[in-house]
């Protein structure tokens, strides 16, 4: 929405003009007020050419900013099958102005495949993509109160409000020295709203600058001021004449005086002769000044927001603010508010109308495991509802942290564009609460005895095993995951470190959720605690340098009874806790072969004591099965007293070591 927009009109009537030409003469020379009205006579004389002179009217609606109005003409020409290149691109943007959200997206969608301008294409596409979910938007809850500043608006236009003091400075083409041909109204200047009831928000319209600053025959708005107040930069439009050195719309700068406010010099460092540069805005220390252009440099096809740097009296080369801010479509009417916020209107983001108002919103993403500070990221919202509508809402300007002003073109309004009062609670109502997950990690041997476990690469996942977040666990073994987590879902836990095996743990925040009402700050964090337990891999455990070594065999120390292979209690236990092991070891290595090797003393004969060994070593494995071990995992083998752990064993002590079971690794793909 070009406010400034200013095209040179070419007067090019002739006598010997049909009526068909007269009209495509004013459309050319951009006064599409006259334009429309000479193709509405042709439409009452049921011209052969009707589809193509409504698809024209759609046009003067379009290019004069009311594209809401353009949405039945071009629907007729679309009927009527005129080939109209960006026809469609232009019905989806006029339907979205009517709120008929789903037919626009159908529309974009089709010229985002199908079309000419691959720029165009591209921000139909993106367009299309975010009408689809504009629910997101309406269904979001509001603080937020609006009414219409009905002491200061008039049927004219209003818009561009800024405080100056205890006056609202803003822009209106009431004065109507001359018509604007483009859209029949008046040229735009510079006024005062001087309120006598802050609360109530009435007062009177005054006179602010003098005709040195509203000039007869040129745009004048969008002002902004330094704190001080003694500078004013806004933005001009030529009057077509030749004479005049700025060639579109421009930034001018004007000081204040001895009470007066003087000529105003372009700003010709920042504001390019054949460039539209306009909707000034100085950030609240005035070192930097923001601005819209349609310079070279930026997104094709749309403004984009530019700054520049006060440094020693002169301006910096001005920069584009680049993607985060920046679209294919329109940025425009940038604001620092006084606590930072930047503030801006375009039509490229996800919005409701025309063009929306949004907010550069700094969020916190996660926390920092080692300072524990806050991870903020910058991001983009639509300021909602009922701020945000259908139509054209920009240009605000704060009162108060909870209040201010902001400009609307919606129905309802006294005029074109009408000024409007809000006021947001939300910084005393509004609280949040983000929820973040954070745990220790554990080991724990065969012996089920646990201790704390540092150093563990953690993994968080969602229930469908979709990556979320990674870390490892500090030094005493605690670890917190940046990213938050939401409440009514299920997470996953992995841990992962040489020699042990793989921790797995789930963790549920369904109905975790609190009510964010009764907390105690505005801004609230919660934590969920959980652990992560790891099994010592016994077959690979780690040597005194925490190098893993693999240990083969490993021994068990079951106690046979004298000429026994019964499983006493005592070696139940035992193999009770190596099954516990085995079970997690085979979730990870499932294709091992095991054997488990059984030994004697060396009393009696060699014969008997294999035989004795292998009937040890069958009971141990019958007995794993029973746990649940795979009997086809498992080989049993009796030695007898060929491998004594003591060679010639003299006391009872000695020979119950040698009375053992061996396992080891004999297959492992």
């Amino acid at each position: 929405m070009n406010k400034l927009l200013f095209l040179l009109v070419l007067v090019a009537f002739s006598a010997c003009m049909t009526p068909m030409q007269k009209a495509k003469s004013s459309f050319d020379a951009a006064e599409y007020e006259t334009a429309i009205g000479l193709y509405q006579k042709q439409l009452k004389a049921n011209s052969p050419d009707a589809p193509q002179i409504n698809y024209q009217i759609g046009e003067c609606y379009r290019l004069s900013n009311r594209i809401k109005e353009a949405m039945p003409y071009y629907r007729t020409a679309l009927e009527g099958k005129v080939k109209g290149s960006k026809l469609n691109f232009y019905m989806g943007y006029a339907l979205k102005a009517n709120e008929q959200y789903a037919e626009a997206a159908a529309y974009l969608e089709k010229y985002s495949k199908s079309g000419a301008d691959a720029a165009l294409m591209q921000l139909a596409a993106q367009e299309a993509k975010n009408l689809k979910e504009i629910d997101k938007i309406l269904k979001n809850p509001s603080y937020t109160t609006i009414s219409n500043l009905e002491y200061l608006n008039t049927e004219a236009g209003e818009f561009s409000p800024v405080m100056y003091g205890e006056k609202l400075i803003f822009a209106s083409d009431r004065r109507k020295e001359k018509v604007f041909e483009t859209n029949g109204t008046g040229f735009q200047d510079l006024y005062a709203f001087e309120f006598t009831d802050t609360i109530k928000n009435t007062g009177s319209v005054q006179t602010f600058f003098g005709d040195n600053i509203n000039l007869d025959g040129h745009h004048e708005a969008e002002a902004t001021f330094t704190k001080n107040g003694k500078q004013v930069i806004f933005a001009r439009s030529n009057s077509g004449q030749k004479k005049e050195t700025h060639k579109d719309v421009n930034l001018f700068a004007s000081r204040l005086e001895e009470g007066k406010w003087t000529d105003p010099e372009l700003l010709d460092k920042l504001s390019l002769e054949e460039t539209w540069d306009a909707c000034p805005a100085y950030s609240p220390d005035g070192k930097t000044l923001y601005f819209s252009s349609n310079r070279k440099g930026g997104a094709v096809g749309g403004n984009d927001i530019y700054f520049s740097k006060l440094n020693q009296g002169t301006w910096s080369r001005p920069q584009n603010l680049g993607k985060l801010v920046n679209t294919v479509g329109d940025e425009m009417f940038p604001y620092v508010a006084p606590d930072g916020r930047f503030f801006f209107a375009s039509s490229g983001h996800q919005g409701l109308g025309g063009l929306d108002i949004f907010v550069v919103d700094t969020v916190q993403v996660g926390m920092d495991t080692v300072t524990k500070k806050p991870i903020l990221q910058a991001k983009i919202k639509n300021v909602g509802t009922p701020m945000n509508s259908s139509a054209d809402d920009f240009g605000i300007a704060y009162k108060s942290k909870v209040s201010g002003y902001f400009s609307s073109n919606r129905s309802g309004g006294k005029g074109d564009d009408d000024i409007y009062y809000f006021y947001n609670d939300s910084l005393d109502v509004k609280k949040t609460v983000t929820y973040y997950l954070r745990g220790t990690t554990y080991s724990v041997n065969i012996k089920n005895e646990q201790k704390t476990l540092t150093s563990v690469n953690v993994k968080l996942s969602d229930n469908n095993g979709t990556p979320i977040d990674s870390l490892v666990s500090d030094g005493s073994g605690k670890f917190l995951f940046p990213k938050p987590v939401e409440i009514d879902k299920i997470y996953k836990l992995n841990g992962q470190k040489i020699s042990y095996l793989s921790g797995e743990n789930s963790y549920s925040t369904v109905g975790r959720g609190v009510d964010v009402s009764k907390l105690p700050k505005t801004e609230n964090i919660i934590y969920f605690d959980t652990e992560l337990v790891l099994r010592v891999n016994e077959f690979t455990p780690v040597d005194s340098t925490g190098k893993p070594k693999r240990r083969d065999p490993i021994e068990l120390e079951i106690l046979y009874e004298y000429d026994s292979a019964r499983i006493t209690a005592d070696a139940g236990k035992l193999l009770d806790d190596f099954s516990n092991f085995l079970l997690d070891y085979y979730k990870e290595f499932p294709n091992t072969t095991i054997e488990l090797g059984s030994h004697t003393d060396e009393r009696g004969s060699a014969t008997y004591n294999r035989k004795l060994a292998q009937r040890r070593a069958n009971s141990a494995v019958k007995y794993l099965v029973s746990k649940g071990i795979p009997a086809e995992k498992m080989i049993a083998k009796g030695y007898g007293e060929d491998l004594p752990k003591i060679k010639g064993a003299k006391t009872e002590v000695q020979h119950q070591e040698n009375r053992r079971t061996s396992v080891r690794i004999v297959k492992q793909q």
